[in-house]
C-alpha cells in the first residue's frame, strides 16, 4: 500500500501548523503595539509648568510613545498654564485630542517635556487577517518543505534496506 499521499499531506499540515504557532508567538510578543486603535490619554499634571521651568521633568509624562494608526491621542492638561504639543494647543484645565491617521516618526515640539520636544512613532496595527496572511506566508512553504523531505527521508530509508 502507498501511503506517501498521506505522508505528504501530514507534513503539509505539521508544516503550515508550526508556522502558525511560530507567527503567532512573534504577535504575542510585539502586544504592545499590535491592537485596535484607540483613544489614548496623555495627563499634563499640575505643576507641570513651573517643573520645566526649573530644568525638572515631570514623572509621568514619557519621553517617547507608540501608537497605531487610526489612535486618537487626547491631551488632558491638568496644570494651570497652557501647554503646546506640535500644533495642539492646549488651555489650562482643559484638553485637545490628535488623530494618527499615517505610519511614520515624528519629533514634535512640546511644551511639558523639559527637552521641549517628544517622539512619536506611528506604526499599522496588526488585524486577524493580518496575522492570517503571516500563518499563510510562514506555513505553506515550511509545510511544502516538510512534505519534500519527508519523501526523500523515505526514499533513502527505502534505498538503505536494498543495500
Amino acid at each position: 500500500m502507498n501511503y506517501s499521499i498521506p505522508r505528504i499531506l501530514f507534513a503539509f499540515v505539521l508544516g503550515v501548523i508550526f508556522g502558525a504557532v511560530t507567527t503567532e508567538i512573534a504577535y504575542l510578543s510585539l502586544q504592545r503595539e499590535n491592537r485596535a486603535p484607540k483613544t489614548i490619554e496623555l495627563i499634563i499634571p499640575a505643576g507641570t509648568a513651573e517643573l520645566i521651568r526649573q530644568g525638572d521633568a515631570p514623572p509621568t509624562i514619557p519621553q517617547d510613545m507608540r501608537f497605531v494608526v487610526g489612535d486618537i491621542l487626547r491631551v488632558i492638561n491638568e496644570d494651570s498654564e497652557n501647554h503646546q504639543l506640535g500644533l495642539l494647543y492646549i488651555p489650562a484645565k482643559s484638553s485637545a485630542s490628535l488623530k494618527l491617521e499615517s505610519v511614520e516618526n515624528m519629533t514634535m515640539e512640546c511644551s511639558f517635556q523639559s527637552t521641549n520636544f517628544l517622539d512619536i512613532t506611528v506604526q499599522e496595527p496588526v488585524t486577524w487577517w493580518t496575522r492570517l496572511r503571516g500563518y499563510f506566508y510562514a506555513g505553506f512553504p515550511l509545510g511544502t518543505l516538510f512534505a519534500v523531505y519527508s519523501g526523500l527521508i523515505v526514499k533513502k530509508k527505502k534505498d538503505e534496506s536494498v543495500s
